[in-house]
């Protein structure tokens, strides 16, 4: 039991505040979705739409976004931009989501189910991992 506030281990205010924008950040089950595929490996923004079932220029918003916050880093490979996940709390909190057992679990199929999905894409073809 704590009986006063000095009981308490508390981070420094700026530490919780990176945290919650790094969390806001994460919100978005797009963004969700594509740090979700980057923490299995490096691929490009077509696949990344496919997996999270949206066009993309939508995914190369979020992907600029998640970009410029420093948990995603582009490589030009000729005319291929492939992305990869590469901020370590993120990966972490990712994978978090991805070993958690139950119906929002990670399946075997992909991960359209951490995003909300039920396994398939929007256009309902089936989501890879």
């Amino acid at each position: 039991m704590h009986t006063s506030i000095h009981d308490f281990a508390m981070p420094r205010s700026e530490r919780v505040a990176a945290f919650a924008d790094r969390l806001r950040l994460l919100g978005d089950p797009v963004r969700l979705t594509i740090c979700c595929a980057l923490a299995q490996g490096e691929t490009n923004p077509t696949c990344l739409a496919e997996l999270a079932g949206v066009p993309v220029q939508g995914v190369s918003q979020h992907l600029s976004r998640l970009r410029l916050s420093g948990v995603v880093r582009a490589r030009r490979d000729g005319q291929r931009v492939w992305y990869e996940l590469i901020d370590a709390h993120v990966r972490a909190l990712v994978q978090e989501l991805l070993d958690a057992p139950g119906p929002d679990a990670a399946t075997a199929t992909g991960i359209g189910a951490a995003a909300g999905a039920t396994g398939e894409a929007a256009a309902g073809t089936p989501v890879r991992a």
